[in-house]
């Protein structure tokens, strides 16, 4: 895809950065992305993700799909093992994002594991949502621009403002991807 006129007017800020130029900028309007779910998570993300050039679609003909619908449940259902996929759930007290590529894929990475928390941070949920929308635009824009080989789970506590991500286990016996036993 080249960039015409307008194009480089509208992302001319992006453009000039180093890591992205002109042609980051036509890799990321070429990727389309499929949103799911519902919400204030959604609604950020598409913005953030119209911003930079990326266009969003249909999930089925989405080169990456960000998955934010309870437990990620489309992605584990519907979306092919092959493409990559950004899963996101939120609790009161955090947000926590799964970035699926490769293997372990969509159906057999284990993004079940509870989110703690006791409840005295419920007046956060808004700023979780925002701040888990964000965090999936973000790393739906990585997955284009940088290509990484594995994926990685990045939690965010919304209590202490930390932020952590650490790389995804690699799975065996998976009938999906076809990870051996």
């Amino acid at each position: 895809m080249r960039l015409d006129d307008a194009a480089l007017e509208r992302y001319s800020r992006q453009i000039i950065l180093p890591q992205i130029g002109g042609r980051g900028q036509e890799r990321l309007l070429a990727t389309r992305v499929g949103v799911v779910g519902e919400g204030d998570a959604v609604d950020v993300a598409l913005d953030l993700l119209a911003r930079a050039g990326l266009p969003t679609g249909p999930v089925s003909t989405a080169n990456v799909l960000v998955d934010l619908s309870p437990g990620g449940r489309v992605a584990r259902e519907t979306y092919a093992v092959t493409r990559p996929a950004i899963l996101g759930r939120v609790s009161d007290v955090a947000a926590c994002v799964t970035t699926v590529v490769g293997r372990p894929c969509a159906r057999c990475v284990a993004d079940d594991e509870p989110i703690a928390h006791d409840g005295t941070l419920a007046a956060l949920v808004p700023a979780a949502a925002g701040a888990l929308g964000a965090l999936a635009a973000l790393e739906a824009l990585r997955v284009v621009m940088l290509r990484p080989a594995a994926g990685r789970r990045t939690l965010i506590d919304l209590g202490t403002g930390v932020f952590d991500a650490t790389p995804l286990p690699s799975t065996r016996g998976c009938r999906a991807c076809g990870a051996p036993a």
